[in-house]
């Protein structure tokens, strides 16, 4: 893996194109208006279930590390 980007920035700062980049995948079945809503709702939920109840809330700072496959 070669590092292309490393920042820090706060939890709710992802965007839906980021949950995308963590592993979200779009269904046709989904209720919601926005798909954007569905996405971030996924990765709150994802980051909740990893780091326990109110953790999404506490909205910490985060490092985000970009890479890519060599």
């Amino acid at each position: 893996l070669e590092i292309t980007a490393i920042r820090v920035e706060r939890l709710q700062d992802i965007t839906s194109a980021d949950c995308v980049e963590e592993g979200y995948v779009s269904s046709p079945m989904e209720s919601y208006q926005s798909e954007e809503l569905v996405a971030l709702d996924w990765y709150r939920q994802l980051w909740e279930s990893l780091n326990g109840s109110g953790s999404w809330a506490a909205n910490p700072w985060v490092w985000v590390i970009e890479f890519k496959r060599v």
